[in-house]
């Protein structure tokens, strides 16, 4: 074998390790860079461009990230994929100090799931007044069904009927219907209990407006993206 053949064999063998070792090894980097970003500890990322070597520009056709319990404003996604279309890393700071810095990004695409045992024990410890809440997800409803303090004077057992909405830049949980011991009646809790406030899309690392949002039974599913609408 000639000194020049091995030198190719070498090259190609470095390249076709760069195509394989360099998106994990950059991947795994991006997935424990977004963890703070998120508010997960379960993050895992891949990092797509062909051909792979082009990612030490910082270049990036695809960046897919996925999330088990991710903490956005108060509320917790049981699970949330993130899909970045055509971004730029500052790759200096991602080798050198972990540091996920995005300089630009193409399109964004997150999907996320709310459970209906999330929406009960968020509305436990952030709503006023309201306590052993328990909530029913259904395709064209959901029920919130808990005890509701009146002023610290008394107890009644209260049922929310409504769904999840966008607003701008909020989630809400809007009620539709407020009874009172399985009877309609007015509004106890005023705009406390007529608009629940769930999520900041402002608290999440990219600028995003909903898209669509999907009850399911037991859960809810946002889809959120940044183009126009």
């Amino acid at each position: 074998m000639t000194k020049g053949l091995r030198l190719v064999i070498v090259i190609l063998l470095l390249a076709v390790a760069g195509e394989v070792l360099l998106p994990m090894i950059l991947s795994d980097i991006v997935a424990k860079g977004m963890r703070g970003l998120v508010g997960s500890e379960q993050v895992t990322a891949t990092l797509t461009k062909r051909p792979a070597l082009l990612m030490l520009g910082g270049n990036f056709d695809n960046i897919t990230v996925n999330a088990r319990q991710a903490k956005v404003d108060k509320l917790v996604f049981d699970d949330m994929s993130i899909t970045l279309k055509d971004a730029q890393l500052d790759i200096g700071a991602l080798i050198t100090r972990r540091l996920v810095a995005f300089q630009s990004i193409g399109d964004v695409e997150i999907r996320g799931t709310v459970t209906q045992d999330e929406l009960a024990r968020y509305l436990n410890q952030t709503v006023k007044g309201i306590k052993n809440a328990v909530v029913d997800i259904q395709s064209d409803k959901i029920k919130a069904s808990s005890s509701f303090s009146l002023g610290g004077f008394a107890n009644v057992a209260v049922t929310l009927e409504g769904k999840i909405v966008g607003d701008g830049q909020k989630i809400k949980f809007v009620t539709d219907q407020f009874l009172l011991n399985n009877r309609m009646t007015g509004n106890l809790g005023g705009a406390l209990l007529t608009e629940v406030s769930l999520v900041d899309l402002n608290k999440l690392p990219f600028h995003v407006n909903v898209r669509d949002i999907v009850m399911e039974s037991g859960k809810v599913i946002l889809y959120l993206d940044n183009r126009p609408h």
